[in-house]
């Protein structure tokens, strides 16, 4: 009766008021994380860089030995796909052969 306002208004409005306070929840939470990741780190800056960069080497070998042929694969359907696609887009939206 106060309020006037149609209901549909009102949801988009909470919706809003919603993601506002997740994005900002993430924003402070990434910056807490990110001073106390730095001060109880226990190993130099250099130092950590090169293990997470030797980590980072190993898991991306490891990754690719695991999921060698899968990736061939999506990468084959990709291409026979994306032309099909493209045959499609060509005929119906600009009108050619």
């Amino acid at each position: 009766m106060f309020n006037k306002k149609k209901p549909e208004v009102l949801e988009k409005k909470k919706r809003k008021g919603v993601l506002e306070r997740v994005v900002m929840g993430v924003i402070v939470g990434g910056a807490i994380g990110s001073v106390v990741g730095l001060t109880v780190a226990p190993k130099k800056g250099k130092e950590t860089r090169d293990y997470l960069k030797e980590k980072g080497k190993e898991v991306g070998e490891k990754f690719m030995n695991e999921y060698r042929e899968d990736l061939n694969a999506a990468k084959e359907s990709t291409k026979k796909n994306g032309a099909k696609v493209w045959q499609y887009f060509k005929k119906k939206l600009l009108k050619r052969k």
